[in-house]
């Protein structure tokens, strides 16, 4: 489980209760979970998915907010439905908004 009081992720990056700040951090999906408890593992493995996807969607154009949205809430639902491959969460959510990568490439 997430202790929101002592870590805080963004885009900018990840800010702990210290004070430090690590670079590099993408976007996160914690931001997305509401009504669900999960495991600090199962978070870091639809963190995983969702960074993917995203990065994939950006050689399409800029994702919207509305797709960011789908797609996390698609990798939520199927991990609370027991799916823990972050690369099936990362392939089903891009499905869920028509993305093929297959034909893309």
């Amino acid at each position: 489980m997430v202790n929101f009081e002592q870590t805080r992720i963004g885009m900018g990056g990840i800010l702990e209760g210290n004070g430090t700040v690590w670079e590099e951090a993408v976007a996160s999906i914690v931001p997305f979970i509401s009504n669900a408890i999960f495991e600090q593992a199962d978070i870091q493995v639809m963190s995983d998915a969702y960074n993917r996807a995203i990065e994939d969607i950006y050689s399409f154009g800029r994702p919207n907010k509305t797709v960011e949205m789908i797609i996390a809430t698609r990798i939520i639902r199927l991990t609370k439905d027991g799916e823990r491959d972050p690369d099936r969460l990362h392939e089903r959510a891009l499905a869920a908004c028509g993305f093929n990568l297959d034909r893309a490439r």
